[in-house]
């Protein structure tokens, strides 16, 4: 949900994380290992592009711009270059390697999409099918019509609903939900202020998962793997979390203002979902570039039928908004299209806490570039990453290194400025702790109940609560104690839980979180 400029540090101080000022020895593969690799391509052990991408991703971990990363670079339907740097687990001293794992967030609407139209080729779905089609019984709010969405205004976000909290929160957060639940869920969603404009969000992509394989929960999963991954040999890239060993990890970090922390991993496979559902590495990763770079060839093979890839590059919808160094004209079908440095770039990214992903490449130079990284130290630091490589690659090198050397300048005092920001917020936070709540912590804890969103666990923990719906926990500081409102990180940001207490009451009886009413289950009715 896994979606800003490098200033707006609110939004980033949750939602984004970081690194520390760990410093460690590349991991850089020579040559992949054709045990692992359906496409096994010969990498120069001595090559100065390489070298000088290896030196400047060193650059950027040593200067705490995030704990570790892995690096791919794609040349036409081939990969070129794999490698790895800095901390997998900071708590260990574990360090990234080219099996390292990461979640790339919303990096995965590409793959659904690649999917959808997959089936498209196949004649087994139509682009101009209503949803209703595999989705049978489907309603929506009045006066939105299910009959009337089609699945290409689904691929294009230009359905006219709006986010559909409860849908969105239980397939990305709590993972809490069947199919069937869903179809309820969604006779709330109503239709987006913006109507059939672009609108970026994750309901669309949760409703094509659905719709690739209908009754079934998480089928989306077999879909995606048979259709994409499995015939781009694409081995290490899983949407089930419990497969991988802890050790395979790029464990989450975020930034605390004087480097990083480990923090919880937040993803389990009930809530990997169609829109933000995948740990992969980056190279395994580079074979999905070098295809869509490719049309649909790998390798000197032939993947996908012609064209298919290639109708997704085209601007299905408008967009008008800079992202970092991008400006975002138009969205494809599971890509954003944009500029950079005057060439076209076809690019999804991906964010989540304790994660971001850059996958993009450039149609007229075949290049592509995948930058996966377990925390940010500063924003659009994996985005300065990719671009050093283009430039790299692109101009020659005392001129890539000049410009990429104020541009690093430039992100040290951008970093500088968001540490600052975060010891604020800490302090803050302390502020706001050191006054007590009205009542004691018995008062709050119990389950909460949402028909919309689910069940809501507070429970004790020494000196504080801790909050848990499904997969999304949190622990709970004061926000403002006078006004029984509380300080929550369910969903990866700061979020404000407000209790309710009738007059002279011992325990509350409700709360509200995002604007909906949970009511306190009374102790007596879970015995």
């Amino acid at each position: 949900m896994i979606q800003r400029t490098a200033l707006w540090f609110g939004a980033w101080l949750g939602l984004l994380t970081s690194p520390a000022l760990f410093a460690s020895t590349p991991h850089a593969s020579p040559h992949f290992d054709r045990s692992s690799d359906t496409v096994a391509v010969s990498i120069p052990a001595r090559a100065d592009w390489r070298t000088d991408v290896g030196a400047y991703a060193q650059r950027l971990v040593d200067a705490g711009f995030f704990p570790g990363t892995q690096i791919a670079v794609t040349r036409g339907d081939k990969v070129v270059y794999a490698a790895s740097f800095g901390m997998a687990d900071s708590r260990s001293g574990r360090k990234v390697d080219n099996r390292t794992r990461f979640y790339i967030a919303s990096t995965t609407k590409a793959l659904t999409a690649t999917a959808v139209m997959r089936e498209v080729a196949r004649g087994a779905m139509r682009l101009d099918a209503p949803i209703t089609d595999y989705l049978h019984g489907l309603r929506f709010k009045p006066p939105l019509r299910a009959d009337t969405v089609t699945i290409r205004s689904l691929l294009s976000m230009t359905d006219g609903f709006g986010a559909c909290m409860p849908v969105v929160f239980r397939t990305a957060f709590s993972g809490v939900f069947t199919q069937a639940q869903l179809m309820r869920l969604m006779r709330d969603c109503g239709r987006s202020k913006a109507g059939h404009a672009f609108v970026y969000r994750n309901f669309p992509y949760n409703l094509l998962g659905m719709a690739l394989a209908p009754g079934v929960n998480h089928g989306w999963k077999a879909v995606v793997r048979a259709d994409v991954l499995k015939p781009l040999g694409m081995r290490e890239t899983t949407a089930r979390v419990s497969t991988l060993p802890t050790e395979q990890v790029a464990m989450p970090h975020e930034a605390d203002g004087h480097g990083f922390r480990r923090i919880r991993l937040a993803k389990a496979d009930a809530n990997l979902h169609a829109a933000g559902g995948y740990f992969t590495t980056a190279r395994d990763l580079a074979k999905f570039v070098a295809v869509n770079a490719a049309d649909g060839r790998l390798g000197g093979r032939r993947i996908f039928p012609v064209g298919m890839i290639a109708s997704m590059h085209v601007e299905h919808a408008r967009q008008d908004r800079d992202f970092g160094p991008y400006h975002r004209f138009g969205w494809g079908y599971g890509w954003d299209l944009g500029t950079y440095a005057g060439h076209t770039l076809v690019h999804r990214f991906g964010a989540f806490a304790g994660y971001r992903s850059h996958v993009s490449f450039m149609p007229d130079t075949g290049v592509g570039v995948v930058v996966l990284t377990n925390g940010v130290g500063v924003p659009h630091a994996a985005d300065e990453m990719a671009d050093y490589i283009y430039d790299r690659l692109g101009a020659p090198r005392k001129q890539a290194r000049a410009e990429h050397d104020a541009q690093f300048r430039l992100l040290q005092q951008r970093k500088a400025k968001f540490d600052r920001a975060l010891r604020a917020h800490q302090r803050v936070q302390r502020s706001r702790d050191a006054h007590p709540l009205p009542h004691p912590l018995r008062a709050y804890a119990g389950r909460y109940v949402n028909p919309l969103l689910g069940t809501m666990r507070w429970t004790e923990s020494g000196d504080h609560l801790d909050v848990s719906i499904g997969e999304a926990r949190s622990k709970a500081g004061i926000y403002d104690a006078a006004r029984n409102a509380l300080r929550v990180e369910l969903t990866g940001g700061g979020e404000v839980v407000h209790f309710h207490f009738a007059d002279h009451a011992r325990f509350a009886n409700s709360l509200t979180y995002h604007g909906y009413r949970f009511d306190r289950v009374k102790p007596s009715a879970t015995r």
